[in-house]
């Protein structure tokens, strides 16, 4: 298991800030170095004065200037040590902002170029396909023939055959694969509309970064469609009912944050809403959400499924969204009260669909391996995003939205679960499971960044809160409520 995070991004002015911060401290220490070595000034010239002598006391006193001498030199040169280190910091601030605000710009900018120059190969891919095919159905049906003969029967051969494409299924936690699904899904649109003739220019302003039709949002709505056609991924009205409910007292880390979000168990409630008393009277609220409980694309009465995974990238109205607000209202949650949302996978779309609705005051937000990287947040928001490296799910949220789209806030935390080679034998779900996120978050807690610090400042502070727990379910005839698979899928 790997022990460390990297924190990227985030407002440069926090970063800025701290740089400030060390910029006046060192100063300040300069001059007190500066006013010590005058200080020093009267013994330097008490040990000048004297003349040479063989008394105890004078070769003391001589020997006492030497010493001050050298000190004195000494805290001269870390002085101005101090004033130079100064100096820097406060370049390394300006430069720090410039390149925060250009390097996930030129990467998004490079995925648009890539995916365009391979939509230009499509209609060259699709003849090179069409005139190899009758050569690889006569290729794999031989393959499969003398498959079958070695295993046994062809039955044999379809399961030796599965389990040597599930032994490869490790290279999905390979963080370089993971990155590389990362920049292909940000590429997609880009690749599409060039294959559709459109020139590099016009992709470049009509890709998914720019007017949001095309892309994950753009394809998954397609998706969406497509599927309730032949009636998978239709949606339904939610009806929502409290679980429990109780005092407790407000949290205090991440770590906090990530222990209370629902587990994502069929059996278990979605949505947790805490209410407190903030300093000025007026309620605030810290909401969590849940992940993925059914995986099934035929939606059942369980709103946090595959279908309303979908329905949240592309946009729409899931039941899953529908759910929570609708317990954010049972919980007395009104437009314009104080709410931190809080989600893991799934529920991390819900948080952030959440925050980005224009009905409420959001401090922070807080997402747990959510695929949120292509959602522009309001810059008063202290967006955190964690993201596991070797997390697949995350990634399927494409390349961050640079500065110069509104993207420039997001505060990013990733960790590698594990350290060395890929585990063999490991599923790539492994890196998405709550439990893992609960240990980077212990790790986000002892980090002391003033990033994560200003995001911990907005939470809650004083008296205990109530709090509530709900659970949703659609108003369909299709399965049991709870019905369908269960465990931290997304």
């Amino acid at each position: 298991m790997s022990d460390d995070i990297t924190i990227s991004g985030g407002s440069t002015e926090v970063v800025s800030d701290a740089l400030l911060a060390a910029h006046a401290v060192l100063g300040s220490l300069s001059v007190t170095l500066d006013e010590l070595a005058h200080e020093l000034r009267p013994a330097l010239a008490l040990g000048a004065g004297l003349p040479p002598g063989t008394t105890l006391v004078s070769i003391a006193v001589q020997d006492a200037a030497r010493l001050t001498h050298v000190a004195a030199t000494d805290i001269r040169s870390a002085a101005s040590n101090s004033k130079r280190l100064a100096r820097a910091l406060l370049e390394a601030a300006d430069q720090y902002d410039d390149a925060d605000r250009n390097a996930d710009a030129r990467i998004a900018d490079l995925s648009t170029v890539v995916g365009w120059a391979f939509g230009r190969l499509a209609p060259l891919a699709a003849l090179a396909g069409m005139l190899a095919l009758p050569q690889l159905l006569v290729t794999l049906g031989a393959a499969f023939n003398i498959g079958s003969i070695v295993a046994g029967s062809p039955q044999s051969f379809l399961k030796n055959l599965g389990h040597a494409v599930g032994s490869k299924a490790s290279l999905l936690r390979d963080p370089r694969v993971v990155s590389a699904i990362r920049f292909a899904v940000s590429a997609a649109d880009d690749g599409m509309l060039s294959a559709a003739g459109a020139p590099l220019p016009f992709a470049a302003l009509a890709d998914d970064r720019g007017t949001r039709a095309f892309g994950l949002r753009g394809g998954t709505s397609f998706v969406v469609g497509a599927g309730r056609v032949v009636g998978a991924f239709k949606e339904a009205p939610v009806t929502v009912q409290r679980t429990s409910s109780g005092p407790v007292a407000p949290p205090s880390g991440f770590a906090d944050l990530a222990s209370r979000i629902p587990p994502s168990r069929s059996d278990s409630s979605q949505v947790r809403v805490e209410r407190y008393s903030g300093g000025d009277g007026k309620p605030a609220y810290v909401v969590y959400v849940g992940g993925t409980v059914d995986t099934s694309p035929v939606a059942g009465r369980e709103p946090f499924d595959i279908t309303s995974d979908l329905g949240g990238v592309a946009g729409l109205d899931p039941a899953s969204l529908r759910a929570t607000e609708q317990a954010m209202r049972e919980a007395g949650v009104r437009p314009g009260d104080t709410v931190i949302p809080v989600g893991y996978s799934q529920g991390g779309i819900v948080a952030t669909s959440i925050a980005t609705s224009g009905d409420y005051d959001i401090p922070a937000l807080v997402t747990f391996g959510s695929p949120t990287a292509g959602v522009d947040v309001a810059s008063s928001t202290v967006d955190v995003a964690v993201e596991h490296t070797d997390d697949l799910v995350p990634a399927l949220g494409g390349i961050p939205l640079a500065g110069d789209r509104g993207g420039g806030d997001r505060i990013v935390v990733t960790r590698q679960t594990y350290s060395g080679e890929v585990p063999a034998g490991s599923s790539p779900i492994d890196a998405h499971l709550m439990s893992e996120y609960a240990v980077t978050a212990q790790k986000m807690d002892a980090a002391q960044d003033p990033r994560l610090a200003a995001a911990l400042s907005t939470l809650p502070t004083g008296g205990s809160g109530q709090a509530e727990l709900f659970r949703g379910d659609r108003v369909t005839a299709r399965a049991p409520a709870g019905g369908g698979g269960g465990g931290d899928a997304w």
